[in-house]
C-alpha cells in the first residue's frame, strides 16, 4: 500500500524508503521497515507526515526526508517515459 495516496498497488509499481544507519535510502532490499510508495506520491506522503510514521521514526531529518521524496519523484518520470517508448 502506497504510503502517500494509501492505494494498495502491486509491489513492482511501488518504490521502498527505508532507513539506514547512514539515512534513508531508496532500495527495495535494505533490512529492516520501509514505507512503500507510487513514484509521483511523495508531496502526498510528505503533507500526511505518512513516511515517519511508516518507518516508526521519531526524528527524521526534514532535508534528508525531501531528497528522497525528489528521488521517488523523479522515478515517476523515468518510469513514464519507460511505459510510453512501448
Amino acid at each position: 500500500m502506497c504510503v502517500g495516496c494509501r492505494v494498495s498497488a502491486e509491489q513492482a509499481e511501488l518504490v521502498r524508503v527505508a532507513p539506514t544507519a547512514s539515512g534513508l535510502v531508496v532500495s527495495r532490499t535494505a533490512p529492516g521497515r520501509g514505507a512503500w510508495l507510487h513514484p509521483g506520491c511523495g508531496a502526498a506522503a510528505l503533507k500526511r507526515r505518512a513516511i515517519p510514521r511508516a518507518l516508526r521514526a521519531d526524528a527524521v531529518d526534514p532535508a534528508q526526508l525531501a531528497a528522497v521524496v525528489a528521488q521517488v519523484d523523479a522515478l515517476a518520470a523515468t518510469w513514464a517515459n519507460q511505459g510510453s517508448s512501448d
